[in-house]
């Protein structure tokens, strides 16, 4: 009930207004990414918005990533390329690079791996208008038709819907770097990356968890980015490690309702099944329980879906929350948390 409350708070459309005309300053940093930036970079170009710029930083590639910046920047005045000295790296010292060098006091960000609709600035555009400093979007992952990248596609939906109802309701503690924005006065005001400067994720998510008393927080969940999934085991353990590092750096107060909802879809089907061996006489109260879980579950998969009016109906996907809730509970159980990993799947 309180995810439906918080679902209920979110306005419906808000990334489609597109009235705003302030400048904005959107920033990828790119590691190796020169595949993903020709394949990309063109779905930020063609945005229905005018007045905005494009600041890209090389952090230090090894392939033709500079290269292919450099002959966009040639083509599109618009687009400028930074790289960073030999002396820096990482996604927090590119993405910091990023802030200094842009023109602008708002800054949206996404990675190399994202398109976006032409509307989707529009809307960071119309949440700054309205007093927002710090603006949360949807970073969602595209369905195809492998069942393993559909659940992880589903996971950062459910992900996303939570994060999303938590903010309405006053308590946000989660964004994605693919989709969000801030005010470089909010930025630097603040003590930016400093606190966490030695967890290599958290640029996103740790950095709302530091000014979130401070900022005028902005959600559009209708302004979405499309990653693809990971299409192995193997990629999809590297990002859950790296999500799941910087989530232990939660407050003590996100991580204990984290743990109860997880915790309560883990021990749901244990108990049942338990009260189906010893015939319990709350077998039916229990059942009826769950069966409104479920229904309620699934009507507000039914709502978010709305508000982010994603190109894929993720949730059709519903059904996958209990076995996803199991698989992440044993990778927290059986993955080095604390253990460095690289902020992209491709470095």
């Amino acid at each position: 009930m309180v995810i439906r409350k918080g679902l209920k708070k979110l306005p419906i459309d808000r990334a489609r207004a597109g009235d705003s005309s302030i400048p904005i300053s959107v920033i990828i940093a790119a590691k190796n990414e020169a595949a993903n930036l020709q394949k990309n970079l063109g779905f930020i170009q063609n945005q229905n918005y005018q007045d905005f710029e494009i600041v890209l930083v090389n952090d230090n590639s090894s392939d033709e990533t500079h290269s292919v910046m450099t002959d966009f920047a040639a083509r599109d005045e618009r687009i400028r390329v930074l790289s960073l000295d030999d002396s820096l790296s990482g996604k927090k010292e590119a993405l910091k690079a990023g802030i200094d060098a842009a023109n602008y006091e708002r800054l949206v960000f996404t990675d190399a791996d994202c398109q976006v609709e032409a509307e989707w600035l529009s809307g960071f555009a119309d949440a700054f208008d309205r007093g927002g400093d710090f603006v949360i979007g949807y970073g969602a992952y595209r369905l195809n038709d492998s069942w393993f990248s559909s659940m992880y596609s589903f996971d950062a939906f459910r992900s996303a819907m939570l994060y999303f109802s938590a903010a309405a309701n006053g308590l946000p503690y989660m964004c994605v770097g693919r989709s969000m924005g801030y005010t470089r006065s909010l930025f630097q005001n603040s003590e930016g990356f400093a606190s966490y400067a030695h967890i290599e994720s958290g640029s996103d998510d740790l950095f709302l968890q530091s000014v979130k008393d401070s900022a005028h927080i902005e959600m559009i969940p209708a302004a979405v980015s499309y990653s693809e999934p990971p299409t192995s085991f193997g990629r999809w353990l590297i990002q859950r490690k790296r999500h799941l590092g910087a989530g232990i750096h939660y407050p003590k107060s996100v991580l204990a309702l984290l743990i109860i909802y997880e915790g309560s879809n883990i021990l749901l089907p244990i108990i049942l099944v338990l009260l189906l061996m010893s015939e319990n006489q709350f077998l039916s109260l229990f059942s009826i329980a769950i069966i409104l879980r479920v229904t309620l579950f699934y009507l507000n998969t039914q709502t978010f879906s709305r508000l982010v009016k994603s190109n894929d109906d993720l949730s059709q996907l519903w059904w996958t929350e209990y076995p996803m809730s199991w698989l992440n509970a044993l990778i927290s159980m059986n993955i080095g948390l604390k253990k460095k990993e690289a902020w992209t799947t491709r470095r």
